[in-house]
């Protein structure tokens, strides 16, 4: 299991950091909307919906990362509100009678755009700023950083149940020293590429953010859960699926976008 793991990063982590720093834009844009398909399927294999409502999901995901791509940020809302009106328009124009099955249908939908379309939209606005990848390079070190170090620490030294509905393996100790090894790799990577200055707002955002980005890793949790499943895929040898990976960081993009766009 930790070979696997093990391998499956440093097979990855090198090849991600090429994409988001050194290749070509279409790169990177196209490795964002692969993973976001795959994201999606996995979201959609675990909640079981119907062909056409994933169908929706799909296009509008697209639409969404597309008026990013041509810079339409005015069509940004619509193309939120158009998978909406695709499954509304479906179900009743398809002659489905109104029933609590189709609103869940289509909740799952939207939800899908909302929860993991829109951060990967987020990450190509981040993309496009003068220091964008550097940025999203920083996010992505205090991720790993906080999964690794939570996985270790609550390996070794857990003992008190983070949330035994939700995830009954976390730990409070592995949650604080996720927290801990977060925060140290966030200033490293700080000192190393000068992206920020040092300042107590800086070490309170990485604090927060290392929390955030631990809160995501719970609500994936508890999607599965809640549908009796461990992993979302097995794409990933040592670490499941692509929403296994992507977790932390569908909750912590959003803030992070949040925190530039205020600098």
């Amino acid at each position: 299991m930790h070979l696997k793991r093990w391998l499956t990063a440093f097979v990855l982590f090198p090849l991600t950091i090429y994409i988001i720093g050194f290749s070509p834009s279409w790169t990177f844009y196209s490795f964002l909307i692969f993973f976001l398909f795959l994201a999606l399927k996995e979201f959609y294999t675990i909640t079981s919906i119907a062909f056409m409502s994933q169908l929706f999901g799909y296009i509008s995901s697209l639409f969404l990362l597309l008026t990013i791509l041509i810079g339409r940020m005015y069509l940004f809302p619509l193309s939120v509100f158009f998978i909406v009106f695709l499954c509304f328009s479906f179900a009743i124009l398809s002659n489905h009678s109104p029933a609590r099955e189709v609103i869940q249908e289509i909740g799952f939908s939207v939800l899908s755009v909302l929860y993991i379309a829109i951060p990967f939209s987020m990450i190509m606005m981040i993309y496009k700023h003068p220091l964008g990848k550097a940025w999203i390079l920083f996010l992505i070190c205090i991720v790993i950083a906080g999964d690794t170090g939570a996985f270790y620490f609550g390996r070794y030294l857990g003992k008190h149940k983070l949330h035994k509905k939700v995830s009954p393996n976390k730990t409070w100790e592995g949650a604080v020293g996720g927290l801990f090894c977060s925060t140290i790799a966030g200033l490293m990577f700080i000192r190393a590429f000068k992206i920020s200055s040092f300042s107590c707002g800086m070490i309170c955002f990485l604090v927060f953010i290392s929390v955030i980005a631990q809160i995501g890793d719970l609500a994936e949790s508890f999607i599965k859960r809640s549908f009796g499943v461990k992993d979302s895929g097995s794409i990933l040898p040592g670490h499941g699926g692509v929403l296994d990976r992507l977790d932390s960081l569908l909750f912590a993009i959003p803030f992070l976008y949040g925190y530039m766009i205020g600098r």
